[in-house]
């Protein structure tokens, strides 16, 4: 590999091969590690089409990055080139009557927010990570979060997509063939921008946080609150993870509701209880717990998960509202591996929204896998995009 060849695309201040940056970019949040050959920082769409045509006639791996927050390696570099799309951070005006605004696949969701906070309308998808997470990002694993029982996933919020394939071709994509990027982390190519549904900005939220003596209560009252048009959030804790921001050691739910339909309404007490909430994920991994599942169960085996994360102590929260619930662990433990082989016989899946990664790709079905070779013979039959991850 020559450097001077990428400075040829990119310009010598948006290429980097010192030993500092490949080692930053040799891994994601989940601390799987592999090894990054160079760093580039595309500005726009011909440099991530040059990058591609290049790497086809090198034979060089190429690994999408947005904010580095994912828990599964999916950013991770198998003797990579790591592309960094941050610096594509083009907002375009807000189609106020159309509820619709394209990003670059480098924008932060928070700060895509502040820009239409006076406009009342927003993207209401809000991962956990929402403060670094990025449109492409979001995207691609399929993000969804705290008010993913009202709002849906990402996919629900994606119009078209700009994206780049492993040729170096542009599509620009809507309707079904969003299905063909939408949580498929990069093995279609690189999301370079993305044109977004939007909606009103909710002028007044409250709250109910509620505990309860055992999980047939917690789901019957789940059953009850879902049945609520204007429920927006329904977050779950499990005794443990309750006792590590200070609440009673016993299950609760935490509701959130469009208008007064909560019992908590004054904004200072639902800001405090929402950062009490925030918390949480940093003050596990504090306690040693630093390694984040997702497991998502609909139907009689969510109960079966709840149970049996409590029955083993294991801290755990989550979006119980869409069955996403997040267990902590510490590194090596063994039960994760007990976790990923029940899910099937409860009736669930491996991952509601970090995605699969280099992380999980040996707990992926035959027919997944057949999906994404499909996807790579379709999209990048030079197999130049994101080598190793998902199932390949």
């Amino acid at each position: 590999m020559k450097i001077s060849d990428l400075q040829s695309i990119f310009g010598a201040e948006r290429v980097s091969d010192t030993l500092e940056n490949r080692l930053v970019y040799s891994r994601d949040a989940s601390n799987l590690s592999g090894e990054c050959l160079a760093v580039v920082w595309p500005v726009h769409l011909e440099q991530v089409c040059a990058l591609v045509e290049w790497a086809c006639r090198e034979k060089i791996d190429l690994v999408p990055r947005g904010a580095g927050t994912g828990l599964c390696g999916g950013a991770t570099p198998q003797s990579s080139i790591v592309v960094d799309f941050s610096c594509l951070t083009a907002i375009s005006p807000v189609d106020v009557e159309r509820h619709r605004i394209t990003a670059g696949a480098g924008v932060v969701v928070d700060a895509l927010n502040r820009a239409l906070a006076p406009h009342r309308l927003c993207l209401p998808v809000i991962p956990s990570s929402h403060l670094a997470a990025t449109i492409g990002g979001m995207i691609a694993t399929n993000a969804s979060g705290l008010r993913a029982v009202r709002y849906g996933s990402m996919r629900n919020w994606v119009e078209a997509v700009t994206l780049v394939d492993g040729s170096g071709r542009v599509h620009h994509l809507s309707g079904e063939a969003l299905d063909d990027v939408a949580g498929r982390e990069g093995a279609s190519g690189f999301i370079v921008s993305a044109e977004l549904k939007l909606t009103h900005l909710s002028r007044q939220r409250s709250l109910t946080l509620r505990a309860f003596d055992d999980t047939a209560a917690l789901l019957t009252q789940r059953a009850i609150w879902l049945a609520d048009p204007g429920l927006t959030v329904l977050e779950y804790l499990n005794r443990s993870a309750a006792q590590a921001i200070g609440l009673p050691d016993r299950p609760h739910l935490l509701a959130e509701f469009e208008g007064d339909g909560g019992e908590l309404r004054e904004p200072a007490k639902i800001s405090e209880l929402w950062r009490k909430r925030d918390s949480l994920g940093p003050q596990l991994s504090y306690q040693g717990l630093p390694i984040s599942e997702d497991p998502q169960v609909q139907g009689d085996g969510l109960g079966h998960l709840l149970d049996w994360l409590e029955a083993e102590k294991i801290p755990a929260f989550g979006h119980l509202g869409v069955g996403i619930v997040h267990p902590r662990f510490r590194p090596g433990d063994e039960r994760i591996a007990h976790l990923y082989q029940q899910l099937a016989a409860w009736g669930g899946q491996i991952s509601g929204e970090h995605g699969i990664g280099l992380k999980k790709r040996r707990w992926t079905s035959l027919a997944f896998q057949e999906e994404i070779r499909r996807l790579k013979d379709r999209y990048d039959p030079a197999r130049v995009v994101n080598g190793g991850k998902l199932c390949w």
